[in-house]
């Protein structure tokens, strides 16, 4: 799934929002904030201007912030050539919710650089150099980090699912050099993590019915920092023994969902179903980070089902 960018601009200068969007759109799904005759707009009628835009934020990966020389302003003596208030306030909103490694300001080279955007990306263009420097975004967005915190707990709960429950289970393997199953030792054995295609209402009665499909047991075993044994659902096959865990604590990303974006969650819209893939995969990028850092990726295996 391609990740998100939102570009915003003033009307006047919705082309070079155009030519922006033509460079990306092989590697990104882009939208421009006033396409409003697209039915990828984010701005529907009669909805709050404010509310749309702080609810945008919610629904992207990435902001690119144009700003070109549309107002004139006096700064000490000087005429200057500024960029509309509307994109500064844009800048600074998805800067504040997506980071800096997310947000970039291309700004034509003649216009005047608010003292106080120390920190942001700023690529200073003009029509010569407008697309190696769009390349320049581009190669950082693709750069960027996937497992940072947000608005969504994703990556929050990767690190909770891994610290109250992974750990152990690769832990244990690690020490017993496997696992005892049913009175026998497997030393050939691996950790199976199902994660659904999508968030069902009911989680706990969809990994319920992938349990009775596989047909598992029930394997326990004591763990140092635990008061009660840690449980696993377990299966031979083909000689291996196979684990397999459900992590029903995806439900978090759904209650997020239902508190930031309520109409979006209700309705289930295309938004909404954008979000969930997002989080599913922000879930299983870092959660794939921690295993790798702590040599225990080969053990587990993460699979969508």
């Amino acid at each position: 799934m391609k990740k998100r960018i939102f570009i915003g601009s003033s009307s006047e200068e919705l082309g070079t929002a155009k030519i922006v969007k033509s460079i990306l759109e092989k590697d990104f799904d882009v939208i421009i904030w006033n396409e409003s005759i697209w039915d990828k707009s984010i701005f529907k009628i009669n909805n709050n201007f404010l509310s749309d835009l702080l609810t945008a934020t919610l629904k992207f990966d990435f902001g690119i912030l144009i700003g070109t020389p549309d107002d004139k302003l006096e700064y000490r003596g000087e005429e200057k050539l500024s960029a509309r208030d509307n994109v500064l306030f844009e800048l600074g909103l998805f800067t504040g919710r997506l980071g800096l490694e997310k947000c970039a300001f291309l700004i034509e080279e003649s216009v005047k650089v608010p003292s106080d955007l120390g920190g942001i990306t700023l690529a200073m263009y003009n029509s010569k150099t407008l697309a190696d420097k769009i390349d320049g975004i581009r190669q950082m967005f693709l750069n960027a980090s996937n497992t940072e915190l947000n608005f969504f707990p994703s990556s929050t709960l990767a690190y909770a699912y891994y610290e109250n429950f992974v750990k152990y289970v690769c832990e244990h393997y690690v020490k017993n050099n496997g696992f005892i199953y049913h009175e026998t030792n497997y030393s050939d054995c691996k950790l199976r993590i199902i994660v659904p295609h999508k968030l069902p209402n009911d989680l706990n009665l969809a990994f319920k019915k992938i349990q009775n499909d596989i047909g598992v047991d029930k394997l326990s075993f004591s763990a140092n920092g635990r008061p009660r044994n840690v449980y696993v659902d377990a299966k031979v096959i083909n000689g291996k023994l196979i684990l397999l865990d459900f992590p029903t604590t995806l439900t978090g990303i759904d209650y997020a969902i239902s508190n930031h974006l309520p109409k979006d969650f209700k309705n289930q819209t295309a938004d909404y179903n954008l979000i969930i893939e997002r989080e599913l995969n922000k879930f299983i990028a870092t959660l794939n980070k921690i295993l790798a850092k702590n040599d225990f990726d080969r053990f587990v295996e993460i699979v969508r089902s």
